[in-house]
């Protein structure tokens, strides 16, 4: 083992920004440099940029009896609270993903010289949770997988690259469907440059694991979602269900108050969170969107409830090309992601981490 045992390389970038406070504070430089190092040393961003350069932690998360924040930390963060959410600032804190996305994320501090994450539940997560691995063994499933350059099967999972263009609004958003959709990576660019319209600006994407999805004949546009519902509680449900969600976003002139009655008590029956129906209603007030909201949340619930962590949507390409993978329903993401890394796991599977 010794012969893998080596110091933890440095960040060049942010090295290259550290020097240049080295180069400040070094005896031969003028009173006045050496006066700009001790400023900048005051506001603690000298030492937590070296920290970070080497990939150490910023804070004491995990540690016992000691402050949250390590005390250069703490500085650095009142020098870019500026820069962090009214939100934070107002509750006069800056924790975990805010530290992250203060000193790194579009429009931080460092963001210029730092190449930004655009991550989901990555797989180092997926492995701490405590669920079996189950995967399809159908031929349909196997033939998917050679399909798709970035999945593989392994021990742990399926391990798959998977991209979504969102609008900038929703990042970091509550999913009203408590659940979030992807393309495998190999199939958006050719879906979004051919749907106008279709996604956002603001591109997700990254690598995640799946442990026990449900793998069903879907393509793009919702048809996944329906054959799932289907097969989990029997041919017709998911229309049966769907009339419902139409039934409570029909009527032009329905009162939002009583629109919310009616998205409560169809969450009520159908599993979902009825705390929920404020919130839904609030961010569904065009065209189709609320019946969506409604059944895709049904499905999500189901879903999870069959003990599943997404649904995999497969199509049949013509001639002998055979199986893909057509769209993928994470059900596992409470949350939008965002650009600089953050997901938000849904209680049930972040219960699961151990």
């Amino acid at each position: 083992m010794a012969d893998y045992i080596g110091a933890t390389p440095q960040n060049p970038l942010l090295g290259l920004l550290y020097g240049g406070y080295d180069y400040l504070r070094s005896p031969q430089r003028t009173q006045q440099m050496q006066g700009l190092a001790s400023l900048l040393e005051s506001t603690g961003l000298p030492k937590t940029i070296e920290r970070m350069s080497y990939g150490e932690p910023l804070t004491n998360i995990g540690q016992a009896n000691v402050p949250l924040l390590k005390p250069e930390t703490a500085e650095a963060m009142m020098t870019v609270a500026p820069m962090a959410s009214p939100a934070a600032r107002g509750a006069g804190r800056l924790v975990g993903s805010q530290i992250n996305r203060a000193m790194l994320g579009e429009g931080g501090l460092l963001a210029p010289i730092t190449p930004q994450p655009m991550r989901i539940v990555p797989p180092s997560v997926v492995r701490q949770m405590d669920m079996p691995v189950n995967l399809p063994t159908s031929k349909e499933f196997l033939n998917a997988v050679t399909q798709e350059p970035s999945a593989a099967i392994t021990p742990e999972g399926l391990l798959m690259n998977v991209k979504r263009q969102q609008v900038p609004e929703q990042s970091g958003m509550e999913s009203v469907r408590t659940g979030v959709f992807y393309l495998p990576e190999s199939q958006s660019a050719s879906v979004y440059k051919g749907k106008q319209g279709y996604g956002g600006s603001e591109p997700i994407q990254g690598s995640t694991l799946y442990k026990n999805p449900l793998f069903v004949k879907g393509a793009t546009g919702g048809k996944a979602p329906e054959s799932a519902y289907d097969q989990l509680l029997g041919k017709g449900s998911y229309q049966t269900m769907r009339n419902e969600a139409l039934n409570v976003a029909s009527g032009y002139r329905t009162p939002d108050f009583e629109r919310v009655e009616k998205t409560r008590a169809f969450l009520e029956k159908y599993g979902g969170d009825p705390d929920l129906a404020d919130y839904i209603v609030e961010n569904s007030k065009y065209g189709n969107q609320l019946t969506y909201a409604l059944q895709e949340n049904a499905v999500a619930n189901a879903v999870r409830n069959a003990g599943h962590d997404a649904v995999l949507g497969y199509s049949k390409g013509r001639g002998d090309k055979g199986e893909f993978f057509s769209e993928v329903f994470d059900v596992r993401e409470r949350s939008y992601p965002t650009p600089q890394g953050d997901y938000e796991l849904m209680p049930q599977f972040q219960g699961l981490i151990k």
